[in-house]
């Protein structure tokens, strides 16, 4: 494999960020709200930068331009990514049988975050053998999902 395998690191992706996003809110500590606002914010900024694949990059830097994060909360990432999820589906002409209401089921469960970060960790490397990306902002991205990790019970 020396190309990045978008049918491969994409549903890797997907999962990270939709069952990461099922657990904002649940750390209890008065200083955590500010530092999952800042992880979060980090981890969706890195991706302009580092997904691998440069049409999937420009789509998600327009998107992220046109729809800004305005707060950190469950529901409003909830939102922001399957809104994201769905206009990726509609632009690759996938089907998306998913709704909103059914994320929590879906995602909220247990699950091998460093199995799903492997893969698009993987992927990333590639994209940047390849000059897509720079080492940098893999790096970057590859801490940030190390951090989403940490602060959150993926086990």
């Amino acid at each position: 494999m020396e190309s990045p395998q978008n049918h491969i690191w994409g549903p890797a992706l997907w999962t990270l960020l939709h069952s990461s996003a099922e657990r904002i809110g649940l750390q209890q500590l008065k200083r955590l709200p500010q530092e999952e606002s800042r992880i979060w914010i980090n981890l969706l900024s890195s991706l302009r930068y580092s997904l691998p694949c440069p049409l999937c990059k420009k789509h998600f830097t327009a998107y992220f331009s046109n729809n800004p994060i305005v707060h950190v909360e469950k529901d409003s990432i909830r939102e922001w990514l399957f809104q994201l999820h769905e206009r990726v589906n509609q632009q690759t002409s996938k089907p998306y049988t998913i709704t909103i209401d059914a994320l929590p089921e879906i995602y909220g469960i247990p699950f091998q975050y460093t199995v799903y970060s492997k893969t698009v960790s993987t992927h990333m490397i590639l994209a940047m053998r390849k000059g897509w990306c720079s080492r940098e902002d893999v790096q970057r991205t590859i801490r940030c999902m190390e951090e989403i990790r940490r602060f959150y019970d993926f086990f």
